[in-house]
């Protein structure tokens, strides 16, 4: 997503979640490889909640009070998303217009509008790696760890535009308050 976002010309790419939980934790840390391959600072505001849409809700509003520059926000999922949809309407400002957004589980991502950008996950294919595991773990118990990578798909959706990329190494488009 973060690749996604980057090739749109989005270079001030916030990324929103608790990484105090497992689920954003790694999603941060993909987002963090992508900006630094990029040689972009990997902005982040952490809002220490279990309720992912207040999540989204006050960072985003705080990224807007603090007046950080702003053209994409990446949530860790899409309940996190929905609450950044709130914020920046709140805010008057329009997704997007002003701010693109991309969420991630393709959970609640066409239910928002606009729709909403997100990475579709197969939790279906997670259970069945993870029962495969556990009865190989039960059957050699002395069994090496595994790590399984499950594919995704980026769905495109309306909450995410190209922006202009100039010459000029200043960010492009700036949020500006009025």
């Amino acid at each position: 997503m973060t690749r996604y976002l980057i090739g749109l010309g989005h270079r001030d790419i916030w990324f929103v979640g608790n990484t105090r939980l497992p689920w954003f934790a790694r999603c941060f840390a993909g987002f963090s490889q992508a900006m630094g391959e990029a040689g972009l600072s990997a902005r982040h505001l952490n809002v220490d909640s279990e309720d992912d849409a207040e999540v989204g809700y006050i960072a985003t509003k705080t990224i807007v009070a603090r007046n950080e520059p702003v053209t994409a926000i990446f949530a860790g999922n899409d309940a996190a998303a929905h609450g950044v949809y709130k914020g920046l309407r709140d805010c008057g400002l329009s997704i997007p217009d002003d701010i693109s957004v991309a969420g991630c589980d393709d959970t609640v991502g066409e239910w928002l509008y606009p729709g909403l950008t997100t990475i579709r996950e197969f939790p279906e294919q997670l259970g069945k790696q993870m029962v495969e595991l556990i009865l190989s773990r039960i059957a050699k118990p002395g069994f090496e760890s595994r790590q399984i990578t499950i594919p995704t798909e980026l769905i495109k959706r309306e909450s995410c535009q190209q922006i202009a990329v100039s010459a000029d190494p200043a960010p492009q488009r700036a949020l500006q308050l009025k």
